[in-house]
């Protein structure tokens, strides 16, 4: 179902609950990086977990709910 939807809408993802899979040595959200790119190097962000970008003259925020985020 979802393959037929997304090879024609566009679709931004961002991570969730259901993302969570806790990996050896605490790698969370392992397949979430791998699965999904995002523009994240080009809305200046260093991370998959936060980006922003424009569409149809607005701009969208993404921002990740289950990362601990630090000043760094």
């Amino acid at each position: 179902f979802m393959e037929t939807l997304t090879r024609r809408v566009p679709m931004m993802v961002i991570e969730g609950n259901h993302e969570i899979e806790p990996q050896l040595g605490n790698a969370t959200f392992q397949s979430y990086q791998a699965r999904f790119a995002v523009p994240s190097g080009e809305s200046g962000s260093n991370s998959s977990f936060y980006y922003s970008f424009n569409a149809g003259g607005l701009h969208f925020i993404m921002l990740g709910a289950y990362v601990d985020y630090n000043a760094t």
